[in-house]
């Protein structure tokens, strides 16, 4: 297992919130020693007034990055009685949004625990970044829970992922559980070989009983995959490869880091909510132009949550993805329930799915689906 020493500056602001500074870079010492003459020179110090020299405090801090040969884990089935931990990287949540999600949790058998941080509301946050990083590696470290669900979406999972020690779920693997923000955190971990499930959160179930339903199955046993009829927008082809993605602001915010999702020989996933035509072309022209959409042996199309072309005047959401596509001879399923629909309207419902895990992807003239092959 390869490691990875990165440093990373970090400045002790007055609130008490360590924020991560640029990453330093280390210095490689010649293979021979080098002699320089230097000349005595005079150098006359001036008086310097230190009334504003106060610094904030700097520390370094050692941040270990683990980066695993490739590797295939899946979490186990869960079973009644079995713990699963709710947390939050994201935006702040109040304690009565989760009473629903508990009483599911506790009438499939399963003892509940809470992060610590959950309901310290630090601006649109749960908590400072150091209360969420402390306390979702809390979450991983503990080996009597078997599965971790967010709280919600919105963002801060992106401040947070790189301050985690992922090395305890290869010991111990767990389950995932989210969308939305949480694509960063599945982005992470599938990258490492770990299966995650992208599906409903905590605070996101009540009423949606067909979720529910599947997500179940997905945590309990094997969820099915799914199928839809073919319609126009679908693209005849088959492949098969790991099934990849999220909520595509995610990928793309997360594009030229080292938490860049890979796509190699892969089924990407999207979906998205609350975006403009425009936004959305810029987020798939990324992936264009940065290669990645020549690597991907297809394609699924999730929900599209009030996605705005303008009444008309901008180009559609199949014309944008047909348009970075092109002519690359891939199979394009279009669209499923998965996504921010139920969330926001109350209309359809987000089927969970297991990110990280092979799929065989078929469209024909007839019917689009997918199954695990493994």
């Amino acid at each position: 297992m390869k490691r990875t020493i990165l440093l990373f500056t970090i400045i002790a602001l007055a609130a008490g919130m360590a924020v991560p500074a640029a990453a330093m870079r280390p210095y490689k010492a010649p293979s021979q020693p080098v002699t320089v003459q230097i000349d005595t020179v005079s150098i006359e110090t001036p008086q310097v007034d230190t009334t504003f020299a106060e610094l904030p405090q700097v520390d370094t801090v050692e941040i270990e990055v683990v980066e695993p040969e490739p590797v295939d884990i899946r979490p186990a089935p869960l079973k009644p009685g079995d713990c699963i931990g709710i947390f939050g990287i994201s935006n702040y949540i109040d304690s009565t949004a989760l009473l629903y999600g508990v009483s599911v949790f506790e009438n499939w058998g399963l003892r509940v625990k809470f992060a610590d941080n959950l309901f310290k509301k630090n601006g649109r946050y749960d908590g400072t970044l150091q209360e969420r990083i402390k306390a979702t590696q809390a979450m991983i470290d503990d080996p009597d829970i078997k599965a971790m669900i967010s709280t919600r979406g919105g963002y801060g999972a992106a401040q947070v992922i790189p301050f985690l020690d992922y090395s305890p779920l290869f010991e111990n693997p767990k389950w995932i559980i989210g969308y939305s923000d949480v694509t960063a955190l599945h982005m992470v971990l599938n990258n490492m070989g770990i299966e995650t499930i992208h599906g409903p959160m905590a605070t996101r179930m009540e009423g949606d009983t067909t979720s529910v339903a599947f997500l179940h199955d997905a945590l309990f046993g094997d969820a099915p995959g799914l199928s839809i009829t073919t319609n126009f927008y679908c693209r005849e082809g088959e492949a098969t490869g790991k099934l990849v993605g999220g909520n595509l602001s995610l990928i793309y915010s997360l594009q030229g880091t080292p938490m860049a999702l890979d796509m190699k020989d892969a089924i990407l996933f999207i979906e998205d909510v609350g975006e403009d035509s425009y936004a959305i072309d810029r987020m798939m022209q990324n992936l264009l132009l940065s290669g990645k959409l020549d690597e991907i042996a297809g394609i699924i199309v999730g929900q599209f949550t009030d996605f705005d072309d303008y009444k008309g005047q901008d180009l559609s959401l199949p014309g944008i993805i047909y348009s970075k596509i092109g002519n690359r001879q891939i199979p394009i399923m279009y669209q499923i329930d998965a996504g921010h629909e139920w969330n926001v309207h109350k209309s359809a419902p987000n089927y969970s799915l297991y990110l990280g895990r092979r799929i065989h992807l078929k469209v024909d003239q007839n019917v689009a689906y997918f199954e695990y092959v493994d």
